[in-house]
């Protein structure tokens, strides 16, 4: 897809101008696809989890506890 191609996004638009962000234009096609791909795992982000999705957090006392040696 050529730059003169590349379809612009109104809300992207308005998120850049809040932030005072440019883009140039030769990349813009990429930081909207990031951008959309971002969108679309929100959902995924903020939802609700259990423990089991914080593995990280968890431990078994057996695997971090050393025997002493004599």
């Amino acid at each position: 897809m050529s730059q003169a191609e590349v379809e612009r996004d109104a809300e992207f638009d308005m998120l850049l101008r809040r932030a005072g962000i440019i883009i140039p234009d030769e990349r813009y096609a990429g930081v909207l696809s990031g951008y959309r791909e971002l969108q679309a795992l929100l959902p995924k982000l903020r939802g609700p989890r259990s423990a089991a999705a914080e593995p990280a957090g968890t431990f078994v006392i057996e695997t971090v506890t050393r025997e002493a040696t004599p």
